[in-house]
Protein backbone atom coordinates (compact mmCIF):
# COMPACT_ATOMS: atom_id res chain seq x y z
CA UNK A 1 0.00 0.00 0.00
CA UNK A 2 2.87 2.29 0.84
CA UNK A 3 4.48 1.57 -2.55
CA UNK A 4 1.19 2.30 -4.31
CA UNK A 5 0.96 5.65 -2.52
CA UNK A 6 4.51 6.52 -3.59
CA UNK A 7 3.74 5.63 -7.20
CA UNK A 8 0.61 7.82 -7.18
CA UNK A 9 2.56 10.64 -5.55
CA UNK A 10 5.35 10.27 -8.12
CA UNK A 11 2.96 10.47 -11.09
CA UNK A 12 1.11 13.31 -9.40
CA UNK A 13 4.34 15.28 -9.19
CA UNK A 14 5.13 14.56 -12.83
CA UNK A 15 1.67 15.62 -13.99
CA UNK A 16 1.77 18.63 -11.71
CA UNK A 17 5.16 19.68 -13.02
CA UNK A 18 3.96 19.20 -16.60
CA UNK A 19 0.96 21.40 -15.94
CA UNK A 20 3.13 24.08 -14.40
CA UNK A 21 5.62 23.74 -17.25
CA UNK A 22 2.82 24.12 -19.82
CA UNK A 23 1.45 27.20 -18.08
CA UNK A 24 4.88 28.77 -17.93
CA UNK A 25 5.42 28.12 -21.62
CA UNK A 26 1.96 29.48 -22.39
CA UNK A 27 2.68 32.61 -20.37
CA UNK A 28 6.02 33.03 -22.11
CA UNK A 29 4.39 32.71 -25.53
CA UNK A 30 1.73 35.26 -24.60
CA UNK A 31 4.37 37.66 -23.35
CA UNK A 32 6.30 37.35 -26.62
CA UNK A 33 3.08 37.90 -28.56
CA UNK A 34 2.26 41.10 -26.70
CA UNK A 35 5.80 42.40 -27.06
CA UNK A 36 5.43 41.94 -30.81
CA UNK A 37 2.02 43.63 -30.78
CA UNK A 38 3.36 46.72 -29.04
CA UNK A 39 5.91 47.13 -31.84
CA UNK A 40 2.98 47.98 -34.14
CA UNK A 41 1.85 50.84 -31.89
CA UNK A 42 3.48 54.28 -31.96
CA UNK A 43 3.39 57.20 -29.54
CA UNK A 44 2.04 60.31 -31.28
CA UNK A 45 2.79 63.84 -30.10
CA UNK A 46 1.50 66.99 -31.76
CA UNK A 47 1.94 70.72 -31.24
CA UNK A 48 -0.45 73.30 -32.68
CA UNK A 49 0.37 76.78 -33.95
CA UNK A 50 -0.16 78.24 -30.47
CA UNK A 51 2.43 75.91 -28.99
CA UNK A 52 -0.11 73.69 -27.23
CA UNK A 53 0.79 70.00 -27.09
CA UNK A 54 -1.28 66.85 -27.34
CA UNK A 55 -0.41 63.17 -27.16
CA UNK A 56 -1.94 59.89 -28.16
CA UNK A 57 -1.29 56.71 -30.11
CA UNK A 58 -0.90 55.49 -33.67
CA UNK A 59 -1.07 52.16 -35.48
CA UNK A 60 1.43 51.04 -38.12
CA UNK A 61 -0.53 49.69 -41.11
CA UNK A 62 2.25 49.27 -43.68
CA UNK A 63 5.98 48.63 -43.74
CA UNK A 64 6.52 51.72 -45.92
CA UNK A 65 5.55 54.14 -43.17
CA UNK A 66 1.79 54.69 -43.19
CA UNK A 67 0.34 55.12 -39.71
CA UNK A 68 -3.25 55.71 -38.66
CA UNK A 69 -4.30 57.74 -35.65
CA UNK A 70 -7.22 59.76 -34.32
CA UNK A 71 -8.01 62.90 -36.29
CA UNK A 72 -8.61 65.00 -33.17
CA UNK A 73 -4.96 64.50 -32.17
CA UNK A 74 -3.42 65.93 -35.33
CA UNK A 75 -5.90 67.87 -37.49
CA UNK A 76 -4.73 71.26 -36.15
CA UNK A 77 -1.09 70.32 -35.67
CA UNK A 78 1.85 72.46 -36.73
CA UNK A 79 4.25 69.62 -35.99
CA UNK A 80 3.74 65.89 -35.44
CA UNK A 81 6.33 63.69 -33.76
CA UNK A 82 6.33 59.90 -33.52
CA UNK A 83 8.13 58.15 -30.68
CA UNK A 84 9.34 54.66 -31.46
CA UNK A 85 11.50 52.72 -28.99
CA UNK A 86 12.60 55.95 -27.32
CA UNK A 87 13.56 57.83 -30.49
CA UNK A 88 11.69 60.78 -32.06
CA UNK A 89 10.76 60.87 -35.74
CA UNK A 90 8.89 63.60 -37.68
CA UNK A 91 5.66 62.65 -39.40
CA UNK A 92 3.70 64.15 -42.28
CA UNK A 93 -0.08 64.46 -42.12
CA UNK A 94 -1.46 62.87 -45.31
CA UNK A 95 -5.07 63.69 -44.54
CA UNK A 96 -7.88 63.24 -42.05
CA UNK A 97 -11.62 62.73 -41.78
CA UNK A 98 -13.32 64.45 -38.86
CA UNK A 99 -16.57 62.53 -39.49
CA UNK A 100 -14.92 59.23 -38.52
CA UNK A 101 -12.01 60.67 -36.48
CA UNK A 102 -9.43 58.90 -38.67
CA UNK A 103 -6.14 60.47 -39.80
CA UNK A 104 -3.23 59.06 -41.80
CA UNK A 105 0.41 59.94 -41.12
CA UNK A 106 3.54 59.12 -43.14
CA UNK A 107 6.91 58.43 -41.59
CA UNK A 108 10.34 57.64 -42.99
CA UNK A 109 11.12 55.20 -40.17
CA UNK A 110 12.69 51.89 -41.13
CA UNK A 111 12.04 48.31 -40.00
CA UNK A 112 8.40 48.89 -39.15
CA UNK A 113 6.12 46.06 -38.02
CA UNK A 114 2.58 46.55 -39.44
CA UNK A 115 -0.27 45.41 -37.23
CA UNK A 116 -1.82 42.05 -38.06
CA UNK A 117 -5.06 42.36 -40.02
CA UNK A 118 -7.95 39.87 -39.74
CA UNK A 119 -9.03 37.98 -42.85
CA UNK A 120 -12.55 39.11 -42.03
CA UNK A 121 -13.86 41.13 -39.11
CA UNK A 122 -15.81 38.55 -37.09
CA UNK A 123 -16.56 39.70 -33.55
CA UNK A 124 -19.13 38.85 -30.89
CA UNK A 125 -20.20 40.49 -27.67
CA UNK A 126 -18.19 38.95 -24.84
CA UNK A 127 -15.05 38.34 -26.92
CA UNK A 128 -11.78 38.87 -25.08
CA UNK A 129 -10.02 42.00 -26.37
CA UNK A 130 -6.89 44.00 -25.64
CA UNK A 131 -6.41 47.76 -25.90
CA UNK A 132 -2.94 49.01 -26.86
CA UNK A 133 -1.87 52.61 -26.62
CA UNK A 134 -0.04 55.38 -24.82
CA UNK A 135 -2.20 56.21 -21.76
CA UNK A 136 -1.28 59.46 -20.02
CA UNK A 137 1.84 59.62 -22.22
CA UNK A 138 3.47 56.90 -20.10
CA UNK A 139 4.49 54.79 -23.10
CA UNK A 140 2.92 51.90 -24.96
CA UNK A 141 0.99 49.52 -22.72
CA UNK A 142 -1.69 46.83 -22.90
CA UNK A 143 -4.99 46.48 -21.02
CA UNK A 144 -7.54 43.69 -21.32
CA UNK A 145 -11.30 43.39 -21.27
CA UNK A 146 -14.22 42.17 -23.33
CA UNK A 147 -16.20 43.50 -26.24
CA UNK A 148 -19.18 44.93 -24.36
CA UNK A 149 -21.37 45.98 -27.30
CA UNK A 150 -21.42 46.64 -31.02
CA UNK A 151 -23.43 49.09 -33.09
CA UNK A 152 -23.01 52.14 -30.89
CA UNK A 153 -23.47 55.23 -33.07
CA UNK A 154 -23.84 58.51 -31.12
CA UNK A 155 -25.74 59.98 -34.08
CA UNK A 156 -23.34 58.41 -36.59
CA UNK A 157 -24.76 54.94 -37.41
CA UNK A 158 -22.42 54.45 -40.37
CA UNK A 159 -19.55 53.88 -37.99
CA UNK A 160 -21.04 50.96 -35.99
CA UNK A 161 -18.79 51.71 -33.02
CA UNK A 162 -17.56 48.96 -30.65
CA UNK A 163 -17.80 49.34 -26.87
CA UNK A 164 -15.29 47.71 -24.53
CA UNK A 165 -14.49 47.63 -20.83
CA UNK A 166 -10.75 47.37 -21.51
CA UNK A 167 -9.06 50.29 -19.78
CA UNK A 168 -8.89 53.25 -22.18
CA UNK A 169 -7.63 56.60 -20.93
CA UNK A 170 -6.37 59.87 -22.33
CA UNK A 171 -3.55 59.00 -24.69
CA UNK A 172 -5.13 55.73 -25.85
CA UNK A 173 -6.91 57.54 -28.70
CA UNK A 174 -5.55 56.28 -32.01
CA UNK A 175 -4.35 53.03 -30.44
CA UNK A 176 -5.49 49.54 -31.35
CA UNK A 177 -8.09 47.15 -30.07
CA UNK A 178 -7.07 43.57 -30.92
CA UNK A 179 -8.61 40.14 -30.49
CA UNK A 180 -7.09 37.04 -28.88
CA UNK A 181 -5.23 36.26 -32.10
CA UNK A 182 -3.57 39.67 -31.98
CA UNK A 183 -5.56 40.87 -34.99
CA UNK A 184 -6.55 44.51 -35.39
CA UNK A 185 -10.32 44.83 -34.85
CA UNK A 186 -10.71 48.49 -33.89
CA UNK A 187 -9.09 51.88 -33.33
CA UNK A 188 -9.66 53.39 -29.89
CA UNK A 189 -11.32 56.79 -30.23
CA UNK A 190 -13.02 57.85 -26.99
CA UNK A 191 -14.42 57.01 -23.57
CA UNK A 192 -17.59 57.79 -21.66
CA UNK A 193 -16.57 59.05 -18.24
CA UNK A 194 -17.81 61.23 -15.41
CA UNK A 195 -14.42 61.40 -13.71
CA UNK A 196 -12.44 61.96 -16.90
CA UNK A 197 -10.61 58.64 -16.47
CA UNK A 198 -11.41 55.09 -17.49
CA UNK A 199 -14.69 53.80 -16.07
CA UNK A 200 -15.00 50.70 -18.21
CA UNK A 201 -16.82 52.34 -21.13
CA UNK A 202 -14.47 52.81 -24.06
CA UNK A 203 -15.20 53.03 -27.77
CA UNK A 204 -13.38 51.84 -30.88
CA UNK A 205 -14.03 52.30 -34.59
CA UNK A 206 -14.14 48.90 -36.39
CA UNK A 207 -10.95 48.14 -38.29
CA UNK A 208 -12.67 47.50 -41.62
CA UNK A 209 -14.07 51.05 -41.56
CA UNK A 210 -10.71 52.46 -40.43
CA UNK A 211 -8.74 50.76 -43.19
CA UNK A 212 -11.27 51.69 -45.88
CA UNK A 213 -11.13 55.34 -44.82
CA UNK A 214 -7.33 55.27 -44.55
CA UNK A 215 -6.96 53.82 -48.05
CA UNK A 216 -9.11 56.60 -49.49
CA UNK A 217 -7.13 59.25 -47.62
CA UNK A 218 -3.87 57.77 -48.92
CA UNK A 219 -5.26 57.80 -52.47
CA UNK A 220 -7.00 61.21 -52.48
CA UNK A 221 -5.80 63.06 -49.38
CA UNK A 222 -9.36 63.26 -48.08
CA UNK A 223 -12.68 61.42 -48.03
CA UNK A 224 -15.08 61.98 -50.90
CA UNK A 225 -18.56 61.85 -49.34
CA UNK A 226 -21.92 61.84 -51.08
CA UNK A 227 -24.31 64.72 -50.37
CA UNK A 228 -27.82 65.75 -51.37
CA UNK A 229 -27.81 69.19 -49.81
CA UNK A 230 -28.62 70.78 -46.49
CA UNK A 231 -31.79 69.02 -45.44
CA UNK A 232 -33.78 69.29 -42.23
CA UNK A 233 -36.13 66.53 -41.14
CA UNK A 234 -38.51 65.76 -38.33
CA UNK A 235 -39.22 62.16 -37.43
CA UNK A 236 -42.93 61.34 -37.53
CA UNK A 237 -45.34 58.39 -37.49
CA UNK A 238 -47.26 58.17 -40.77
CA UNK A 239 -50.63 56.43 -41.13
CA UNK A 240 -51.24 55.09 -44.64
CA UNK A 241 -54.51 54.39 -46.49
CA UNK A 242 -54.73 50.93 -44.93
CA UNK A 243 -54.47 52.47 -41.46
CA UNK A 244 -50.97 51.08 -40.93
CA UNK A 245 -48.54 53.21 -38.97
CA UNK A 246 -44.93 53.46 -40.10
CA UNK A 247 -41.97 55.74 -39.37
CA UNK A 248 -41.23 58.61 -41.70
CA UNK A 249 -39.10 61.71 -42.15
CA UNK A 250 -40.93 64.98 -42.74
CA UNK A 251 -38.90 67.41 -44.86
CA UNK A 252 -39.06 70.82 -43.18
CA UNK A 253 -36.24 72.55 -45.04
CA UNK A 254 -34.02 71.76 -48.00
CA UNK A 255 -31.55 73.12 -50.51
CA UNK A 256 -33.64 72.86 -53.69
CA UNK A 257 -30.65 73.36 -55.96
CA UNK A 258 -29.15 70.07 -54.78
CA UNK A 259 -31.81 67.90 -53.16
CA UNK A 260 -33.05 66.45 -56.44
CA UNK A 261 -36.76 67.08 -56.18
CA UNK A 262 -37.46 66.87 -52.45
CA UNK A 263 -39.87 69.57 -51.35
CA UNK A 264 -40.90 70.98 -48.00
CA UNK A 265 -43.75 68.86 -46.65
CA UNK A 266 -42.61 65.65 -48.36
CA UNK A 267 -42.69 62.58 -46.13
CA UNK A 268 -39.94 60.06 -46.81
CA UNK A 269 -41.13 56.51 -46.03
CA UNK A 270 -38.38 54.36 -47.54
CA UNK A 271 -34.67 54.91 -48.14
CA UNK A 272 -33.15 52.30 -50.45
CA UNK A 273 -35.98 50.00 -49.40
CA UNK A 274 -35.44 50.45 -45.66
CA UNK A 275 -37.70 52.25 -43.19
CA UNK A 276 -37.09 55.99 -43.14
CA UNK A 277 -35.51 56.96 -39.85
CA UNK A 278 -32.65 59.38 -39.34
CA UNK A 279 -30.04 56.68 -38.75
CA UNK A 280 -31.06 54.90 -41.97
CA UNK A 281 -30.77 58.14 -43.94
CA UNK A 282 -27.27 58.88 -42.63
CA UNK A 283 -26.10 55.29 -43.14
CA UNK A 284 -27.47 55.20 -46.69
CA UNK A 285 -25.84 58.48 -47.72
CA UNK A 286 -22.51 57.40 -46.31
CA UNK A 287 -22.60 54.00 -47.99
CA UNK A 288 -22.47 55.45 -51.53
CA UNK A 289 -20.07 57.57 -53.54
CA UNK A 290 -20.70 61.03 -55.03
CA UNK A 291 -22.54 60.71 -58.33
CA UNK A 292 -24.41 57.56 -57.30
CA UNK A 293 -28.18 57.53 -56.84
CA UNK A 294 -30.19 57.14 -53.68
CA UNK A 295 -33.74 55.81 -54.04
CA UNK A 296 -36.55 57.25 -51.91
CA UNK A 297 -40.24 56.47 -51.50
CA UNK A 298 -41.99 59.73 -50.71
CA UNK A 299 -45.53 60.82 -49.91
CA UNK A 300 -46.30 64.17 -51.52
CA UNK A 301 -49.79 65.62 -51.16
CA UNK A 302 -51.17 62.18 -50.24
CA UNK A 303 -49.61 60.51 -53.29
CA UNK A 304 -46.82 57.94 -53.11
CA UNK A 305 -43.99 58.71 -55.53
CA UNK A 306 -40.49 57.37 -56.11
CA UNK A 307 -37.48 59.66 -56.38
CA UNK A 308 -33.98 58.83 -57.55
CA UNK A 309 -31.65 61.54 -56.34
CA UNK A 310 -28.16 61.82 -57.81
CA UNK A 311 -25.72 62.68 -55.04
CA UNK A 312 -22.92 65.21 -55.39
CA UNK A 313 -19.56 65.64 -53.70
CA UNK A 314 -19.99 66.98 -50.20
CA UNK A 315 -18.20 70.34 -49.88
CA UNK A 316 -15.61 70.85 -47.18
CA UNK A 317 -17.05 71.86 -43.82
Amino acid sequence: MKNLFLVILFFGLIIGSQIVFFKENQSSNNQLKFEELTESIIEVKSTNFRGQSNFGSGIIISDDGYIITASHLVNNAATITLVNQGSDFPAKLIGYDQFSDVAVLKSEMNDLRPIKMPNNLDVSIGDKVYALGNPFNLGISVSSGILSATGRNFGNPYLNIFQTDASINRGNSGGALVNQRGEFIGMNISIASISGGSEGVGFALPSDKVISIAQEIIKYGSIKRAWIGDLRFRGISYRDNENQIMPGLLVIGNDKTISGGLEDGDIILKIKGASAIWSTFIASINSIKPGEEIELEVVRKDKLIELKIVTVLKPDD
